[in-house]
């Protein structure tokens, strides 16, 4: 029976300390004392959440005569952390496509065989789109471009 009851108060010992413990590692600054402000480093700062843009419709460049290959398509998304920027992007969008399309149609398929061409060529394509961008706005609204799709035959 001594046995029993040793056991029976040690699980209660340990229940309400795991409780406790939680309560106390898990309690909101608005709750902590006066004195007991998380510091700085203990702050988790807020991810920004992506809003991210289909430029539709996808690219098809014809490459230049001697090319290995005769055209590429291209489907890419642009990323933006607010809708105002994502709108002001989709308004000039035939402006920016016009540019790319211009960027794209002087490659030849052979510079683009590496994944260092690929990604240099998309690094190229946001330069392009923030550069329209800041003429018309005087701000960089694109955060980023990625290929969704890369076909060249």
């Amino acid at each position: 029976m001594k046995k029993i009851i040793i056991i029976a108060v040690g699980a209660i010992l340990l229940v309400g300390g795991g409780i406790g413990g939680a309560l106390f590692f898990l309690k909101s600054p608005e709750e902590m004392p006066e004195g007991e402000m998380m510091s700085e480093e203990e702050k988790v700062p807020e991810a920004k959440d992506a809003i991210y843009e289909d430029i539709h419709p996808p690219f098809t460049i014809n490459f230049a005569e001697g090319s290995k290959k005769n055209f590429m398509q291209i489907s890419m998304v642009a990323k933006f952390y607010s809708m105002d920027a994502r709108d002001k992007f989709k308004m000039h969008v035939p402006v920016v496509r016009n540019n790319l399309l211009l960027l794209m149609s002087g490659k030849n398929s052979d510079e683009l065989t590496s994944n260092d061409a690929k990604e240099k060529l998309r690094k190229d394509v946001l330069m392009t789109a923030q550069t329209v961008m800041k003429d018309l706005y005087d701000e960089d609204l694109v955060e980023d471009i990625y290929f969704t799709k890369l076909v060249m035959q």
